[in-house]
């Protein structure tokens, strides 16, 4: 009998730190649960996961462990921020920002902070937290005519391996910004700054050789591409709005050969500025 209750105190023992450890081991996997709902534009779930992961560690930090040589940064405020103001709660979503800042995490990983940038300016751009201020604009008509644009997408839809009937609102990020590039080289900026926008809403982070899918990559510089698009269309103030993201997030590198045009975009928009003052 002693032996049977040994045994069975043990079992209990054993199981209890079983659970033990499978609750501590949760919080990351509810974590990049979260962010990988938010990639795929299901805000609720997102949420749900990623309150759990804080429920079962409400420390930020950076390169935490989570096994045997795996580490990852644990910012789930900044992530639940933008998780709040994908489903339109701006409000919370601002809340979760303010906790983000004040952990200070974010702003010391690489991956958090050109995502804590582009979000302090999404939800403190407009006072509604719906558009940032290089979206708030007034829109020019379009050169390419219906028929012209849609051979475009199509094309861009092809190479990029989608579906030709997809809509632009659901496609990937880097549909949307290839298809802004193959606008902005015909010209119709008017278009081009549409998906950039679009694009960025996405992936709000730029980054030298980013994986599209496959083994396909791109240099993805959607503020640079913004200002440009603004300036030939004369929308100085957002021209300056994108350009100071840019700047912020150090987004074109030293030896980008865009580095001397966006340093011309810059004095071009300073100039014009200037000169429609009274």
């Amino acid at each position: 009998m002693i032996r049977i209750l040994t045994a069975a105190l043990l079992l209990t023992a054993a199981s209890l730190t079983f659970d033990a450890s499978a609750s501590a081991a949760n919080w990351y996997e509810q974590y990049e649960k979260g962010v990988r709902l938010i990639e795929q534009g299901r805000a609720d779930d997102a949420r749900e996961a990623l309150a759990a992961a804080v429920a079962g560690r409400a420390e930020e930090g950076l390169q935490v462990p989570t096994g045997p040589q795996q580490y990852l940064d644990y910012l789930p405020h900044l992530y639940l921020a933008i998780a709040h103001q994908m489903s339109g709660n701006v409000e919370q979503a601002r809340k979760e920002l303010a906790l983000a800042e004040t952990s200070g995490m974010a702003s010391r990983s690489e991956v958090g902070r050109p995502l804590l940038v582009a979000y302090q300016l999404l939800l403190r751009g407009d006072g509604a937290g719906k558009f940032p201020r290089y979206a708030v604009y007034e829109k020019k008509a379009p050169t390419l005519s219906e028929a012209e644009f849609n051979v475009l997408r199509n094309d861009i839809l092809m190479k990029c391996d989608l579906p030709p009937d997809m809509k632009l609102s659901s496609a990937p990020w880097y549909a949307n910004y290839e298809l802004g590039l193959a606008l902005e080289r015909k010209g119709d900026y008017s278009r081009a700054l549409t998906h950039f926008i679009d694009a960025v809403a996405q992936r709000p982070d730029p980054q030298k050789q980013a994986r599209m899918y496959g083994m396909w990559m791109i240099d993805y510089y959607p503020y640079f591409h913004i200002a440009r698009s603004h300036v030939r269309l004369e929308n100085w103030q957002c021209a300056k709005n994108a350009l100071e993201i840019s700047q912020r997030l150090s987004e074109i590198p030293g030896s980008a050969p865009e580095l001397n045009e966006l340093l011309s975009l810059q004095r071009e928009t300073e100039r014009r500025l200037v000169a429609s003052q009274p």
